[in-house]
């Protein structure tokens, strides 16, 4: 008997580049699968493509904003689990993402310990040994 080591998948929506591209390495070394998109169209292509687990949501994208494309997404995946990113809580509060249906929250930009304590809450929705 073989055993398969399933990986959650993840993808990434956000569209600064640089920010995107560091925490997706930095997932990734955590054991991670991760996707990439810097717009929601493309996001929406490849969540219908690869069909995630998770997705990090930037609230503010240049095509659409994070929280009509979440719809989207739940439109497709009902139990799908979001965690929205946003560079400003003024516009955007913790609040509003657990009102738009969201498990969770990252503030840009991500701390280490923050993003750390999101993929340990990941794994443990997922059944994974922390």
């Amino acid at each position: 008997m073989v055993l398969v080591k399933y990986m959650i998948k993840i993808l990434m929506i956000d569209d600064e580049i640089f920010a995107r591209d560091a925490m997706a390495k930095i997932i990734s070394k955590k054991g991670f699968d991760v996707i990439v998109a810097s717009t929601a169209e493309e996001g929406l292509k490849l969540f219908k493509e690869k069909t995630p687990d998770v997705v990090f949501l930037d609230v503010m994208l240049p095509d659409l904003d994070g929280d009509n494309l979440h719809d989207y997404l739940k439109e497709i995946k009902k139990d799908i689990i979001v965690y929205y990113i946003t560079g400003s809580e003024l516009v955007f509060t913790p609040e509003n993402a657990k009102n738009a249906g969201a498990t969770g929250y990252l503030k840009k930009p991500v701390e280490l310990q923050d993003l750390f304590k999101v993929l340990d809450e990941i794994k443990n929705i997922f059944g994974v040994k922390v």
